[in-house]
């Protein structure tokens, strides 16, 4: 798997992580003969990079929400949306976002959640504001929230941006076949990949709710030498997650490497404003534009990553 990625940086790049955040024909896992297990599907439709999904929080009505990968706890959604189907929270909430801004919110837990063909229990949603430019669709409704990482739990969730489906496998029915696996070791809570950028070595978020390719953090630029590294490195003016308006920088690395079967090259690059505390040792975040050519398995529990590599 060798190709090239010369997709330009979006101009909605998504930086705030409450949010904490070779296209190729995939070979999806096949269960055991005597065993038969079908995974549950969930259609999705890919909006500005984000996977949007229609979600049953009331019986009878849904309503859109991303899927965030990038979410460590719990999901979350707006108190429009909640005021809409009379969900109220029980008790105060403090949450950080990745920019280290706290946002106050409620903590309510939904009796029954149906999102496809899932279905699942007593669901903790955070009540919590999001910006407008985050959750505004034009000539849509916006946005209600972002499902995140309680949709893998006890289970194996595969991607598929082609099909524009995921498949939710239970995790002891998934059998998987001609997928290349490495490691997606969690720290504090957050799915991540050992990348290779360029001869130098990052630990990046696997962060579906990220529009952009690979992003990382000044603390990480500045480690490896960016701006000798990248001379073309050149700011550039961009909306973030919450609708601010800051200056990051962009740049292209040469090789990109995640494994066995999965290199990348020309691969839009760009540094964010700082997001995390350099000590957590998260270096940055891998977005949409890379992350839709791999069509991954995603086993959270596992701390596997698995994609298709023929």
């Amino acid at each position: 798997m060798r190709k090239a990625l010369r997709c330009g940086m979006r101009h909605r790049l998504k930086l705030a992580s409450w949010v904490v955040g070779l296209i190729v024909a995939p070979v999806w896992p096949c269960a055991a003969a005597d065993a038969p297990v079908r995974p549950a599907e969930v259609p999705f439709k890919v909006e500005s990079g984000n996977i949007v999904v229609d979600v049953e929080l009331e019986p009878g009505r849904t309503l859109p929400f991303v899927f965030d990968s990038g979410l460590s706890h719990g999901n979350l959604v707006t108190p429009q949306a909640a005021a809409g189907i009379g969900l109220k929270g029980d008790r105060d909430l403090d949450i950080g976002d990745a920019t280290g801004d706290r946002h106050q919110g409620r903590l309510a837990t939904v009796p029954k959640m149906r999102v496809g063909q899932v279905q699942l229990s007593d669901q903790p949603f955070a009540i919590v504001d999001i910006p407008e430019p985050v959750t505004t669709r034009p000539g849509k409704p916006p946005l209600a929230g972002f499902l995140g990482a309680p949709l893998m739990k006890d289970a194996v969730l595969c991607v598929d941006y082609e099909r524009g489906r995921l498949q939710r496998w239970p995790r002891p029915g998934f059998k998987p076949r001609d997928l290349s696996v490495v490691p997606m070791k969690l720290q504090h809570e957050l799915p991540t990949l050992q990348v290779i950028i360029d001869g130098q070595r990052a630990t990046l978020i696997v962060d579906s709710g990220n529009n952009g390719a690979i992003t990382v953090y000044p603390s990480f630029a500045r480690r490896t030498n960016f701006a000798k590294r990248y001379p073309d490195l050149a700011p550039q003016d961009v909306s973030d997650g919450s609708g601010a308006r800051s200056s990051v920088q962009v740049a292209e690395a040469d090789v990109v490497e995640f494994g066995p079967g999965a290199v990348f090259h020309h691969v839009p690059l760009a540094v964010i404003p700082q997001g995390m505390d350099p000590a957590w040792g998260i270096d940055g975040m891998v977005g949409y534009v890379v992350l839709s050519q791999l069509n991954p398995c995603l086993d959270r529990d596992g701390e596997r990553f698995l994609f298709d590599a023929q």
